[in-house]
């Protein structure tokens, strides 16, 4: 009866971990055919109008493609995640990983925290879930639009540099009540850079990086001291002024304004 009791216990171990054994980690960025399909999983992974629910997506470790199981019952119990692997892994030539258990996404790449933050809902439109992917660092928005030789930006050019220099920065962080002003420094080489920004009320410091592309749009992401970090987009115009807006780790809204050249 103990041997039974403990095959039992054993059994039911190894099921659980074979449940969670392949959630993905590391950076991972989804092309826009990937965001799509994670669109279509969250809100009609089916593929026509019904009660279908989202149960699993695995997702290539290029973020290329992705694959997904759902369930057409009211009542649906989802399995583990190795079936799901071996047809990604079959469907093309890298491996493949969990992104997603429900609507919720479980792929750690030290930005996603999980539990709300993490969470999307069937409602949602593909911009809002295009956003909120950026936020967690498994996005970049790629809004380059190509320009004629005439009307070209001057904006940025494609020649090599490397820039230093503090500006004065106005951020507003929910949570906080008062506006955060401050200056913030930076090291910036060929659209890539570093920033560091001071926290009011002695909270801390936050360090990050940001990446600029042509027509001035760009993405930033920092972690601070403090056990939290957020990340987001940003609009650069031609004189050096900086806008942006985020969301924080859990999920509270940002957006800052960083003045523009002296």
């Amino acid at each position: 009866m103990m041997k039974k009791l403990i095959a039992i216990i054993f059994l039911n171990i190894l099921l659980v971990s074979n449940v969670n054994a392949g959630y993905g980690k590391g950076e991972l960025k989804l092309t826009e055919s990937a965001v799509r399909g994670f669109y279509k999983y969250i809100t009609d992974p089916k593929g026509s109008p019904g009660i279908a629910k989202p149960l699993r997506m695995v997702v290539s470790h290029n973020g290329s493609y992705v694959h997904w199981f759902y369930c057409a019952y009211s009542n649906c119990v989802s399995d583990g995640d190795s079936q799901l692997v071996r047809i990604c892994e079959r469907k093309q030539a890298n491996p493949c990983s969990t992104f997603a258990v429900g609507r919720s996404v479980k792929w750690k790449n030290g930005i996603n925290q999980g539990g709300k933050s993490a969470s999307f809902k069937k409602s949602m439109s593909l911009d809002e879930v295009k956003e909120k992917l950026t936020n967690l660092g498994f996005y970049e928005p790629n809004n380059i639009k190509k320009k004629s030789k005439s009307n070209t930006s001057n904006y940025i050019n494609k020649k090599k540099y490397s820039l230093k220099d503090e500006r004065s920065i106005a951020l507003q962080w929910e949570g906080y009540s008062d506006l955060i002003a401050g200056t913030i420094k930076f090291d910036e080489k060929n659209y890539q850079g570093t920033l560091k920004l001071p926290l009011p009320n002695n909270d801390g410091t936050c360090n990050g990086s940001y990446t600029l592309q042509e027509g001035g749009n760009g993405v930033w992401q920092m972690t601070c001291t403090n056990n939290t970090g957020a990340s987001g987009t940003l609009k650069w115009d031609g004189s050096g002024g900086v806008t942006g807006i985020g969301r924080d780790y859990k999920n509270k809204k940002l957006k800052f304004t960083v003045s523009k050249k002296s």
